[in-house]
């Protein structure tokens, strides 16, 4: 997306690193992306990423707090109710 906004100013550059991202866990996960433009438009190409990014909407940190999801809770439930169940038919057999 930043490489397609350079080239629409005219500033021409290429994706390095595009390819690695199937190799997240195995590879730094950070850093492994880069546009490069000629250094003879890197001030001018900065400019237009620094204003691309003061119009972006800011990221809502505050995530609510994640909770078991209702189907895990039931699982664990019923596991633990059948484990109780199947002692009890065992214990009761012998």
């Amino acid at each position: 997306m930043i490489l397609s906004l350079l080239e629409q100013q005219r500033i021409p550059g290429r994706i390095e690193g595009e390819y690695l991202q199937g190799g997240v866990g195995e590879l730094q996960a950070m850093g492994l992306v880069r546009v490069l433009v000629s250094e003879a438009d890197y001030a001018d190409a900065r400019k237009i990423i620094n204003e691309w990014e003061s119009i972006q909407p800011a990221s809502d940190s505050s995530k609510p707090e994640t909770r078991p999801s209702r189907g895990l809770m039931i699982f664990v439930i019923g596991a633990v109710a059948g484990a109780w169940i199947m002692y009890w038919i065992l214990k009761w057999r012998h």
